[in-house]
C-alpha cells in the first residue's frame, strides 16, 4: 500500500526588515524611525481647522510652550499615535521630509496656473497652499536655527507652493528670508503676547500676508496697532483630551470678539471668525480671507 504524505508547509515569508532612520530631538537625542518606503508628499487635510489650505507638512513635530488647551498635543500624544509620534510631542525633526515641497503634486481637478480668486472656500486656492508645522511651533525658543534654516530653504526651493506659517515666538521672523506671498502668522492668546507680536510684525516686508490668530481667543485683547496685520482669524477654544485629562472648551463673550472686529476694521484688517464662536445658527460673523500678493 502506498502512503501519501502531505507535503510540509512552506515557513510564512520573513518579514522585510526596516530601513531606520536616526533622527534627532531638539537637544541631541537619536531617535530611531522607519524609512519611508515612498517619497515623501504633503498631508492632505481635509478638516475645518485649516480650510484654507489643503495641505499640511511636519517637517518638526513637537513643542515645549505647553498651552494646556493643545490641539497637536492631544494627536501626538494618543495610544495610537505612537508609531507616527516615536517621542510624542518632544520637538523631533524629520529631515527625510524636508523635500515633500518638490514631490507633491496639485490633483488634476484642482490644477489651474491662471486661476486667481480671494474665496477662502476656493478648493483651486486651497491646493495651492500648505500649512507648515501644522504639529510644532517651527520658531519656539528651543528649535535650533539649523532645523529653520532648512526648512526655508526647501520653502525658498519650492515657490510654486503658498506657504502658511504660525508661531507663538514672532521674534524669530525678522532677519529670515521669507517665501513671496507667504501668510506669516503669529498666534496670540492672552495679553502678555500682544507687545510681543506687534514689535515683530512691524519689521517684516511687504512681500508677504501677515496675519494674526487669536484662536483660542481666552481673555479680552487690546492692541494698541492692528494696520500692520492683513488678516486676523478670531475662534474659540474647542475640548481637548491631554495626557492629564479633559481640558474643557471655551467660548469668549461676544464683547470681547466686538472688540477685535471694530479695531480691526478701522484698521482695514480683512477677519475670519471661526464658526465654533457661535452657537446661533442666526448670528453672522466676518467670514473674510486675504486676497493675493
Amino acid at each position: 500500500m502506498t502512503r501519501h504524505y502531505a507535503p510540509k508547509p512552506k515557513p510564512p515569508p520573513a518579514p522585510k526588515s526596516k530601513t531606520m532612520l536616526t533622527l534627532y530631538t531638539h537637544d541631541g537625542q537619536p531617535v530611531e524611525y522607519p524609512k519611508p518606503e515612498s517619497k515623501p508628499t504633503f498631508n492632505q487635510s481635509p478638516g475645518p481647522g485649516i480650510s484654507w489650505a489643503q495641505w499640511s507638512w511636519n517637517p518638526i513635530t513637537g513643542c515645549l510652550h505647553g498651552c494646556e488647551y493643545c490641539y497637536a498635543r492631544e494627536i501626538a500624544t494618543s495610544n495610537r499615535a505612537a508609531a507616527t509620534y516615536p517621542v510624542g510631542f518632544t520637538p523631533l525633526f524629520h529631515n527625510e521630509r524636508l523635500t515633500a515641497p518638490a514631490h507633491t503634486t496639485i490633483p488634476t481637478k484642482y490644477r489651474d496656473d491662471n486661476h486667481q480668486c480671494t474665496n477662502g472656500d476656493c478648493k483651486i486656492c486651497a491646493y495651492r497652499r500648505v500649512f507648515v508645522c501644522s504639529m510644532a511651533d517651527l520658531y519656539g525658543r528651543w528649535v535650533p536655527q539649523d532645523w529653520i534654516d532648512q526648512v526655508h530653504t526647501a520653502m525658498l526651493d519650492n515657490p510654486q507652493w503658498q506657504y502658511i506659517t504660525l508661531t507663538k515666538f514672532p521674534d524669530r521672523y525678522p532677519g529670515l528670508k521669507l517665501p513671496d506671498r507667504a501668510w506669516i502668522g503669529t498666534s496670540v492668546d492672552e495679553q502678555k503676547r500682544v507687545r510681543i507680536a506687534e514689535r515683530a510684525f512691524s519689521e517684516l516686508p511687504d512681500n508677504i500676508t501677515k496675519w494674526l490668530s487669536l484662536e483660542p481667543l481666552r481673555e479680552p485683547l487690546e492692541f494698541t496697532d492692528l494696520s500692520m496685520f492683513e488678516w486676523i482669524v478670531i475662534g474659540a477654544q474647542t475640548q481637548t483630551r491631554q495626557p492629564t485629562g479633559i481640558v474643557p472648551a471655551f467660548k469668549p463673550p461676544l464683547e470681547w470678539v466686538a472688540r477685535i472686529v471694530i479695531q480691526a476694521r478701522e484698521a482695514g484688517c480683512k477677519i475670519h471668525c471661526k464658526p465654533n464662536l457661535s452657537s446661533n445658527p442666526g448670528m453672522e460673523y466676518p467670514n473674510e480671507y486675504p486676497g493675493d500678493k
